[in-house]
């Protein structure tokens, strides 16, 4: 499997950026159970009103809105210019900017919760543990993590998925596993790691930083 070129990535997402808030509400496929992931997910994180949030692969801004309700400030960073000037539309509040997993366009120790939803496996693997380390950078001690996504328990678990999912699974995306992402942020430093399965397809990781 060859991995999507970052401007293969960027024209995907700019392409879907109009149609992608009709697609998930009614998701098919690996996206199905999309909605009660995102609220599952983000129950699993403790946020204060006035926590500063960042958002990476933030889309159309569905993620991030379930924190801004309960007052969170909202940054958030897409590959997408597309899928950014939606989320606009959608969240006028929000501070946005074009970035990725590998490279965050913030200081170091800036946010009180990272989080990201369903863009974590457009990282190629071979840069994950670099993009695990990236998130924690630019996080404060003490300051939280999640990280939802189509996941998949193990490679059996991969390939129950692609039969029951038939014509709707991408043969082109390479969906982590939960041991080896446990790992990764394990050595990035993430303590206090939870995992939680939200959906047939999708799991939710939450850590801390603490020093």
């Amino acid at each position: 499997m060859v991995p999507r070129s970052p401007e293969e990535t960027r024209s995907l997402f700019d392409e879907w950026a109009l149609t992608y808030d009709d697609c998930v509400r009614q998701p098919c496929g690996p996206l199905e159970g999309y909605e009660h992931s995102l609220k599952e997910a983000a129950a699993m994180v403790p946020v204060e009103a006035g926590a500063l949030l960042l958002d990476i692969g933030i889309g159309t801004g569905a993620f991030s809105a379930v924190f801004a309700q309960r007052g969170a400030r909202v940054c958030g960073i897409d590959v997408s210019g597309q899928m950014l000037a939606k989320c606009h539309l959608n969240h006028p509040e929000f501070s946005l900017a074009e970035g990725s997993f590998e490279s965050i366009p913030y200081p170091d120790e800036q946010f009180d919760v990272v989080v990201s939803s369903f863009s974590f496996h457009e990282v190629p693997p071979a840069a994950r543990g670099a993009a695990c380390a990236e998130a924690m950078r630019v996080l404060k001690p003490k300051g939280y993590v999640c990280l939802l996504d189509v996941m998949f328990a193990s490679p059996e678990a991969v390939a129950d998925a692609r039969q029951v999912i038939g014509c709707y699974w991408d043969d082109d995306e390479d969906y982590p596993l939960v041991g080896d992402l446990d790992a990764l942020l394990r050595l990035s430093g993430l303590c206090g790691v939870r995992w939680r399965q939200t959906a047939p397809w999708h799991w939710a990781v939450v850590g801390r930083r603490l020093t």
